[in-house]
C-alpha cells in the first residue's frame, strides 16, 4: 500500500479511510463542546452511564440489606443459643432436684419402716412389761389375802 499525503503521518488507504470516517462523527453539541460519537450514540452512553451508576447503588444498597438481614440473624442466633443454653440449664437443675426428692424419700420411707419397727417392738416390750405388771399386782393380792 502507498504512502499517502493526508494527515503527514504516512498512512495507508485503509488508515486514511478510518480517519476519514472518524472526522465524519466529529459534531458539536447544543453547548458548542467538541463531540467525537455521534449524538444518538452519545446520549445512549450517557443513559447507560446513569442506568449503571443506579444499578451499582442498587446493588450496594441490596448488598447492604443482606448484611443487615445476617448480622441480624446472627444477633437472633446468639440470643436462641443463650436461652437455649438456659433450658439446658433449667432442665438439668429440675432433674437433680427431682433426684434429690427421689433420694429423700427413699431416705424418708427408710426411717418410717425403722420407726414402725421400733413401734412394734416397744408394743411388744410394753405387752410383756404390762403382763409382768400383771401377774406381779395379781400375785402381790394373793399374798396379800394369804397374810391376813
Amino acid at each position: 500500500e502507498g504512502e499517502g499525503i493526508g494527515f503527514g503521518f504516512g498512512c495507508g488507504q485503509r488508515e486514511r479511510a478510518v480517519m476519514m470516517q472518524a472526522t465524519a462523527m466529529i459534531s458539536f453539541d447544543e453547548t458548542y463542546r467538541v463531540r467525537v460519537l455521534d449524538p444518538d450514540v452519545y446520549d445512549d452512553t450517557v443513559r447507560l452511564k446513569e442506568e449503571s451508576s443506579t444499578y451499582c447503588e442498587k446493588i450496594s444498597q441490596m448488598i447492604t440489606a443482606g448484611n443487615d438481614a445476617v448480622s441480624k440473624i446472627e444477633q437472633q442466633a446468639k440470643r436462641i443459643e443463650a436461652i437455649k443454653l438456659a433450658a439446658i440449664g433449667q432442665r438439668n437443675k429440675l432433674s437433680e432436684a427431682r433426684e434429690s426428692q427421689a433420694k429423700e424419700e427413699k431416705e424418708l420411707k427408710q426411717k418410717v419402716l425403722e420407726k414402725q419397727e421400733e413401734l412394734e417392738r416397744l408394743k411388744a416390750e410394753y405387752d410383756s412389761l404390762f403382763k409382768v405388771k400383771t401377774e406381779q399386782e395379781s400375785m402381790i393380792e394373793k399374798l396379800a389375802e394369804h397374810a391376813m
